[in-house]
């Protein structure tokens, strides 16, 4: 993997993490923070899936299919906010 890459990927990592900790705290004092932690379980779901992809692309095909099929379950689950995962 990229030096480039690693280093976008720990920021979107850590940039998840800053968001899930502020709305852990403003919501202990009653804010709404349903689209913070929407858009940190995103950042953190995009990043599992490029992690995912870049180990998995040097396996042999049946996982990258096994990959493909589970990261579209996910993308789904995420988008249309199902329990699938």
């Amino acid at each position: 993997m990229k030096r480039t890459t690693q280093n976008t990927l720990g920021l979107l990592s850590f940039v998840a993490l800053i968001l899930f900790t502020a709305s852990a705290f403003l919501s202990q004092i009653g804010a709404k923070m349903s689209f913070f932690i929407w858009v940190g379980n995103g950042m953190l779901l995009f990043v599992v899936l490029c992690l995912a992809y870049y180990y998995v692309k040097k396996l042999a095909m049946t996982w990258k299919v096994i990959y493909y099929v589970i990261a579209i379950l996910a993308i789904i689950s995420f988008i249309w906010g199902i329990g699938v995962f």
